[in-house]
């Protein structure tokens, strides 16, 4: 159960790197997008990421085990990929509704 688990933790980390990588890419080419969709999908990426390495604790104290360093660590990493996203968030132009309704709804 604890390897599905940190395999969960790196596609977390993989999802993170690339929130980040298309965030810089707009910061970049001075493109605006949907600051709430990235801010929610990276925010819910990082909760995730927290959760399993909670529940992988869990595992590890009832059945006596000791705990695993790396799922810590990539959370860590997760957990600064967030900040740094945000950061860049800020910075970049938000897309009105409206243009992103034209854009992506039709």
């Amino acid at each position: 159960m604890v390897r599905y688990l940190e395999m969960v933790v790196y596609i977390c980390l993989a999802i993170s790197i690339c929130n980040f990588i298309a965030i810089g890419f707009a910061l970049k080419k001075k493109r605006p997008i949907f600051k709430i969709m990235y801010f929610v999908n990276s925010l819910g990426v990082v909760a995730i990421s927290n959760l399993i390495v909670w529940i992988e604790g869990w595992y590890v104290d009832e059945d006596n085990l000791s705990g695993n360093t790396i799922t810590f660590g990539l959370n860590i990493c997760n957990i600064l990929f967030f900040i740094a996203g945000s950061m860049m968030l800020f910075k970049c132009k938000k897309i009105e509704y409206n243009r992103f309704k034209e854009e992506f709804m039709n």
